[in-house]
């Protein structure tokens, strides 16, 4: 029997284990910003878990005091590596989800299901299997990173990614890739730019004197249409404001201050540089109002034209054929923990998770159980491919 169809017979036989950890890991809810407690419980269940099957797993502090720790597990002996990329914090807050566990046909809907708990617990299951069926190349590591604060940004956890995919052959990262097609991967990352805006002008009665105001608020909504006009989907742009803040509902007050948040997408560093030059210096349509930018660039962009990561990627094309898989590579706009390791040379992919949808969206965000095995097996070929090439 060769050894893809032994993965793919392994993947499918624990289905059920599958789907019981994954229960368990999406029920400990675990909010980026929430109660740390709630982070722990959530990381402390996937080191247990992990400890399990013989990985050694070590905490790895946050040290920002705002998000939870991190969580470093590996499996095996030797210099040569593969990292595995993945979170467990979700965008959720506690409870806003709805129904934390729903099942029919072949979806499952839960808080991070999709992204990402699901790409977790195939590492596991990965592992497992390789470790089960004697498989695991002597004297080579699996390494597995998994954060607290990704839907964040990464702020403490992308200088570890960085460290750690420099002494890796590949990167997998275990993202989900968006759509019911189980033959997607994401061979390229935009950049992302997060930025607050902060306008200071000048309150006045919202009825008595409002034309003595300098409104902050004005001047933030009229910045909101001005600034999402550079969206362009052909240059590779885009321009989404997500918060608005200034003024309080039913205060008889012109706001002088504000807050506008936008998240900024480019599809390369040069576009990425032109455009936070002008964000960094935004100039005000009120003179009277000044703007002070908070922010910039934090994902540098994932360039999917380096010969180590297409080469990967042509790789990922012949193993997925085994599988009756024809591999499609597209790029994401979403940024990822993938454009960490790839800014450092590490080859790179990219959404090797679960397929699925509607990340990030509260009661609709589900994954397709009929892709669970072929994935698994799938990703494992790929440690295998990794791992022996010379």
């Amino acid at each position: 029997m060769s050894e893809e169809k032994m993965l793919l017979e392994f993947m499918e036989k624990h289905i059920d284990e599958f789907m019981e950890m994954l229960k368990e890991a999406v029920t400990l809810e675990s909010p980026t910003e929430g109660n740390k407690e709630d982070l722990k419980k959530c990381r402390d269940y996937f080191e247990r878990s992990f400890s399990k099957i013989g990985f050694k797993c070590n905490i790895v502090p946050s040290n920002d005091g705002r998000y939870g720790d991190h969580l470093l597990m590996e499996l095996g002996e030797g210099d040569e590596q593969v990292l595995f990329v993945g979170h467990y914090d979700t965008v959720y807050e506690k409870g806003a989800f709805g129904t934390m566990w729903e099942q029919e046909g072949t979806k499952v809907w839960g808080p991070g299901a999709f992204d990402m708990k699901g790409g977790n617990v195939q590492v596991f299951m990965v592992a497992k299997a390789l470790k089960e069926l004697g498989m695991l190349p002597e004297n080579k590591k699996i390494v597995f990173l998994l954060t607290s604060d990704e839907e964040a940004g990464s702020p403490s956890s992308h200088m570890h990614y960085k460290e750690l995919a420099k002494k890796s052959k590949a990167s997998f990262v275990m993202e989900p890739t968006f759509g019911d097609y189980s033959g997607l991967l994401t061979i390229g990352r935009y950049a992302r730019g997060n930025y607050t805006f902060v306008a200071e002008g000048k309150p006045a009665h919202s009825g008595q004197e409002p034309e003595k105001a300098e409104s902050g608020l004005k001047e933030l909504a009229q910045q909101a249409i001005y600034l999402e006009s550079f969206t362009d989907l052909e240059k590779g742009v885009t321009i989404a404001c997500t918060s608005l803040n200034s003024g309080n509902a039913g205060w008889p007050t012109v706001p002088g201050v504000g807050e506008l948040t936008i998240d900024a997408r480019f599809s390369s560093a040069e576009i990425a540089k032109e455009f936070d030059s002008q964000f960094q210096n935004l100039k005000p349509y009120n003179s009277e109002v000044k703007i002070r930018t908070k922010g910039g660039i934090e994902k540098p962009p994932f360039n999917e034209k380096d010969p180590a990561h297409k080469a990967l990627y042509e790789s990922a094309k012949k193993v997925g054929k085994k599988f009756d898989l024809e591999m499609e590579g597209f790029v994401g706009r979403a940024g990822t923990d993938g454009n960490f390791t790839a800014s450092v040379g590490s080859p790179t992919l990219d959404g090797m998770g679960m397929s699925g949808d509607f990340a990030h969206q509260p009661g609709k965000e589900y994954i397709n159980t009929d892709d669970i095995a072929v994935r698994g097996a799938f990703v494992a070929s790929m440690v295998l491919e990794v791992l022996r090439n010379k």
